[in-house]
């Protein structure tokens, strides 16, 4: 990529960059014929795909400069997170942040939010609220799920409030976002919401069954489990696994553990030792950076070898 060239050899220089570096800005403009959000997309790719990320910056602070305030975000939020070495990095960071959440930018108001909440503060707690309803008014979903959040977990000294967090949830829900499903799914299943204070597992079951056909592998795997225990639903070993095999193919080790698990005993389905290794093997490549799963795996694998070893042994001829 021609810009990568000129920037890498500018920045590498000893002598002054200014005008160099003026003279690549007009270049980027120039080559997005001044489209400041496709400028913005690719910085975002190279964010993703590249361990230089100085590149990405210099392109989003072009983008921001010229007025796009969703460039200026990234910028910041570069500048805050220390992706790139800057002097003063994290104030810059903080007053862009600011400026544009009063200008009433929506993802810069959520994170100004999550900075007065982490202050623990009721009175900043209170400022934090009002930022995230303005984000929600403008039709942010995240902001939207974020206010169910804050009142479900009670964040920044504020109260926990079931009804307020459901309510927030639902529309965040009817939003398309998976995750307000997963949540209240959760909180239905702990008696939270509900009109006795019970648990109710088949209200828990609906909003699992919808986060998992958006694709939220958490909810998937609750939904095996339902159908696996028969908990506010018909016990259902081949649904189970179904649902079990969606959380699998998203990486999701408890469920790939689990199918490893159901394969190889041959209790509640029939018993395969190959579909067994396959869903063992997708345990242990994902597990948990303690390993606690891969152990698990690794012991059913065991086990397994010995039950095989035990029946060659019946089959020897003497």
């Amino acid at each position: 990529m021609e810009l990568a060239v000129q920037f890498t050899k500018i920045n590498s220089s000893s002598a002054s960059v200014a005008e160099p570096m003026e003279e690549w800005r007009q270049r980027v403009l120039n080559m997005f014929d001044g489209h400041l959000r496709d400028i913005t997309r690719v910085a975002g790719v190279l964010v993703k795909l590249s361990e230089n990320k100085a590149l990405a910056f210099a392109m989003y602070k072009v983008a921001g400069e010229e007025g796009y305030e969703n460039a200026l975000h990234y910028y910041a939020m570069m500048l805050g997170t220390q992706s790139v070495s800057q002097k003063n990095g994290r104030i810059q960071s903080h007053g862009i942040i600011r400026r544009l959440a009063e200008a009433g930018h929506g993802p810069s108001q959520m994170v100004l939010a999550d900075v007065l909440l982490a202050k623990n503060d009721a009175g900043l707690a209170q400022k934090a609220i009002g930022l995230l309803e303005k984000a929600a008014a403008a039709g942010l979903p995240a902001a939207v799920y974020k206010l169910g959040d804050v009142y479900r977990k009670g964040q920044g000294a504020l109260a926990s409030n079931p009804e307020r967090a459901l309510d927030w949830y639902a529309k965040a829900a009817d939003m398309g976002v998976g995750q307000a499903h997963f949540a209240m799914g959760n909180m239905y299943s702990q008696g939270q919401g509900t009109l006795d204070g019970q648990p109710d597992f088949t209200l828990a079951l609906r909003c699992f069954e919808t986060a998992a056909l958006l694709d939220i592998k958490e909810a998937q795997y609750n939904v095996g489990l339902y159908y696996l225990e028969g908990r506010g639903v018909q016990k259902n070993a081949n649904l189970a696994v179904e649902y079990w095999l969606m959380a699998a193919a998203n990486r999701f080790p408890v469920a790939a553990l689990n199918l490893g698990k159901l394969f190889a005993e041959g209790k509640e389905v029939e018993k395969n030792y190959r579909r067994a290794r396959d869903m063992l093997a997708i345990a242990i490549e994902c597990s948990d950076p303690q390993k606690i799963i891969e152990r698990s795996a690794r012991d059913v694998l065991q086990k397994m070898e010995t039950e095989q070893e035990a029946k060659k042994g019946w089959c020897t001829i003497m």
